[in-house]
């Protein structure tokens, strides 16, 4: 049982995200931070490496000679409150918002020498931005196909924004979000807006979660079904120790170190490497080996997390672009078996972490449906999916109800056993219609 996999795998003692496989220079930026915010250097890491995927944006491919891809992550950082998981976020994206400042006062200057220009004006002036926060869907395309070098999507709270999702559900918001991380060309089309085609789309998104929160926000069928969830990499340290107060800041020296190097990075001219990252060789001899691995994981794992090690295949590709960025040598144009190496270290903390979002997923969804009496209604779609009926009819036949009542039970509690009921429940329901379960035996269900 996968409930067995998950628990040996996240009692395991020491599951930090590993730092070796960065440049002293960088080392040092990230200690400094997390030491003087007292905040966990899993988070502080996982933040640092979306900043830099966004700076270096579409610019930058990474080539594993088959397939091509873009350095965008989706983090979701998962601690407590109280546990200053979002400060060390704003820290290291900083230096990307003071840029979108700067931008938004060309821009201001631009749009009024525009509106100045009578009817000869030309082009309208955009706001090139790096990073949104709040935004519809149509605001948000909109940013995306005037920032061709990609943005960050940045929430304090996911919580707020996956809800946005499930709220405009109906227009195909999700499924758009998950062609966003693929980075599918999306074409959007409204009846009151002119067609918007939004060309290899690149989108990182980051923020975070309280455990409590995570049922109600990743838990139901949409989310864990549809490939959402297996698109995130999950940041959730072991444990958060309470930290006192110190007076300690961080340095101004790291401040501006920090500034300078995502600076330098969004005005680096990467066409002088090609504009691509290779992973070939020995390296890609050690990512082979790692997606073989993966391999042999999916074919025993369920349905959920067989999706995430299909997804962890591609993470560990964009993930070693950016170690390579953050590495000792990043002018050059070819990954090392040693920042492979590194990155999937990183991988098997994400896919510890993984295991653990989704065994609170099933726990929490367990005990949602198990606090409440069974009904009429669930009590048949449990039926269907447990005794497998050769139709609805004869499920409506053996227990006295109409066809419609059981499509219409079936289609409200898909898959209902599979996510809500445990063990105990299922005995209890093989119990309650066992007089049930014999007339269906008899009648050839």
């Amino acid at each position: 049982m996968i409930e067995v996999k998950i628990n040996d795998v996240i009692d395991e003692v020491g599951n930090i995200l590993p730092v070796d496989g960065l440049s002293p220079h960088a080392a040092n930026i990230l200690n400094k931070v997390a030491s003087s915010l007292q905040c966990s250097v899993d988070i502080a890491l996982s933040a640092m490496f979306v900043t830099v995927g966004v700076a270096m944006g579409k610019r930058v491919i990474i080539d594993d000679g088959k397939y091509q891809n873009y350095p965008c992550l989706w983090v979701c950082m998962v601690a407590p409150s109280g546990s200053n998981k979002s400060t060390p976020i704003r820290f290291f994206i900083q230096p990307m918002k003071d840029r979108d400042a700067y931008n938004y006062s060309v821009y201001r200057e631009e749009l009024r020498v525009y509106k100045q220009a009578g009817d000869d004006k030309g082009d309208r002036p955009v706001f090139k931005q790096h990073i949104i926060s709040d935004s519809t869907p149509e605001s948000r395309n909109q940013v995306l196909s005037v920032n061709p070098n990609g943005i960050l999507l940045y929430r304090d709270e996911l919580k707020g924004m996956i809800d946005d999702f499930c709220r405009y559900a109906k227009n195909g918001e999700l499924s758009q979000m998950l062609s966003v991380f693929d980075g599918d060309t999306i074409m959007v089309n409204r009846k009151s807006d002119e067609p918007l085609l939004i060309k290899d789309p690149f989108m990182s998104i980051i923020g975070s979660i309280q455990p409590s929160v995570l049922v109600d926000t990743f838990g139901n069928d949409n989310m864990m079904n549809n490939g959402f969830n297996q698109r995130w990499l999950f940041c959730y340290p072991e444990s958060v120790a309470p930290e006192m107060y110190n007076d300690v800041s961080i340095p101004q020296n790291i401040i501006s170190d920090w500034k300078d190097f995502i600076y330098n990075l969004i005005m680096y001219d990467f066409s002088v490497m090609g504009g691509k990252i290779y992973l070939r060789g020995e390296a890609k001899k050690v990512y082979i080996d790692y997606y073989n691995s993966l391999q042999i994981k999916k074919a025993n794992a369920d349905d959920y997390m067989s999706s995430v090690y299909s997804k962890l295949q591609i993470h560990v590709i964009r993930w070693t672009g950016i170690a390579h960025i953050l590495g000792n040598d990043p002018t050059s144009v070819d990954i090392t078996p040693k920042e492979m190496e590194y990155s999937i270290r990183c991988m098997n903390y994400f896919e510890q972490c993984a295991l653990k979002v989704y065994k609170n997923l099933l726990e929490g969804r367990g005990s949602q449906y198990g606090s409440k009496p069974v009904g009429k209604e669930q009590l048949i779609a449990m039926c269907y999916n447990t005794f497998a009926p050769k139709s609805k009819q004869a499920l409506a036949d053996a227990i006295g109800v109409s066809r419609p009542m059981v499509s219409k039970c079936v289609k409200k509690y898909p898959r209902l056993r599979s996510y809500g009921y445990e063990d105990d429940v299922s005995k209890d329901i093989q119990d309650i219609t066992h007089e049930n379960t014999v007339t269906c035996n008899n009648n050839e269900v």
